[in-house]
């Protein structure tokens, strides 16, 4: 293995163990959810409507956890829970307009954090890292 490629695997390495030192870390953020809530909702934003299971797979929680977190997001009036007009069994969430504006507002915090911590990148080293990521998140598919 060359050099270099030894240091992209520990930079991967630390970029995951930051990522899990940042989730141990998760408390309310000003709005009141934490990052495990906001996940949530982000991915039920990009789907229009979703299962709980689904959405335990995006936050990457279990069904269990999710179905807590569904409870208070529901409270809270972001989400809201419908049968489906299919399948009675079926229950699908949906974000309520104002999960939507939170959501939005999230996405634009997380857009500006990006945006500030890359500024000072040039375009072509980005279009690099988004290649050499790619092709890391394969490896990890395929474990």
């Amino acid at each position: 293995m060359t050099r270099e490629v030894e240091q992209l695997e520990q930079a991967v390495a630390d970029l995951f163990a930051a990522f899990r030192r940042k989730r141990g870390r998760e408390q309310a953020s000003g709005d009141g959810l934490s990052g495990t809530q906001l996940r949530a909702l982000d991915g039920l934003a990009d789907a229009g409507q979703a299962t709980a299971r689904r959405l335990a797979e995006y936050a990457d929680v279990t069904p269990a956890t999710m179905t807590g977190l569904l409870d208070t997001l529901e409270a809270k009036g972001l989400i809201r829970r419908d049968r489906s007009p299919v399948d009675r069994r079926a229950i699908q969430v949906v974000l309520t307009d104002r999960g939507r504006e939170l959501t939005e507002e999230a996405r634009e915090r997380w857009r500006k954090r990006w945006q500030q911590a890359m500024a000072d990148v040039p375009p072509e080293e980005l279009q690099a890292a988004i290649r050499v990521l790619g092709k890391a998140a394969g490896i990890y598919d395929r474990m």
